[in-house]
């Protein structure tokens, strides 16, 4: 899976529907999930096409999911940061499209994970927070402060006061296997956005790395080890 040039158009209409969302101009009622179809770009479901900075998000219900919004959102200049998530895969995060040579890995936060956190939030474009990361509400209040204060932005896969944008995975639809040669092709996903007190639903696609499947005997299917890549900058908790 690799990142993919966001559509300026789609952003456009994604950000408009959100806006006749927030205004009324399109039923819905805060709470309710206004289902819309449509697969989109994974860009357009967030305004300006790229996780907040300068506030949290929350990604709920798939790694992939994540792993393909930091890809998305990293500029080719940011330097991203993860703490606390030990079970997320680097090999999973370079076929997402996500530059390793920028990542910094603190997959044991420690006894002060909230210190941890704050230290990167001073040098790191967007800090996501896994869930051995664990903070107290006042602590994820202060991280929101300071980061708000620095410009970066905040990824949590658990629940976080004040998150600018929530999304849950409720549904995976794959495609692929023996229609795609024996290749896994692409994951939909229906997710639940939230945001300013609305909560609507998208479909997305990410698009699957071409490889042949293993695992094929344990009811699997995984993509083969693609070439090794340069990995990334792993940090000492």
């Amino acid at each position: 899976m690799t990142a993919t040039a966001l559509d300026p158009l789609e952003v456009a209409r994604a950000t408009l529907r959100r806006a006749e969302l927030r205004t009324g101009v399109r039923a819905s009622t805060p709470g309710v999930i206004d289902l819309d179809d449509a697969p989109r770009p994974l860009g357009a479901i967030l305004d300006e096409g790229r996780l907040p900075r300068g506030a949290a998000s929350v990604v709920t219900g798939s790694a992939s999911l994540l792993l393909a919004l930091l890809a998305t959102s990293q500029g080719t200049l940011d330097w991203l940061a993860v703490v606390g998530a030990p079970g997320l895969g680097m090999l999973a995060a370079a076929d997402a499209g996500v530059a390793l040579e920028r990542v910094a890995l603190v997959p044991r936060a420690g006894d002060d994970p909230a210190g941890v956190v704050a230290a990167l939030i001073d040098g790191m474009t967007y800090v996501v927070v896994g869930p051995d990361a664990r903070l107290t509400a006042s602590e994820r209040r202060r991280l929101l402060a300071r980061a708000r204060e620095r410009g970066s932005g905040l990824v949590s896969v658990s629940p976080w006061e004040q998150a600018a944008v929530r999304l849950d995975v409720v549904e995976h639809r794959w495609s692929g296997v023996d229609g795609g040669g024996g290749y896994l092709r692409r994951c939909e996903l229906d997710v639940a956005r939230t945001a300013r007190g609305v909560t609507d639903r998208w479909t997305v696609t990410l698009p699957m790395p071409a490889g042949p499947l293993v695992d094929s005997v344990a009811g699997h299917a995984r993509p083969a080890a693609p070439p090794a890549r340069r990995g990334p900058l792993r940090l000492v908790g």
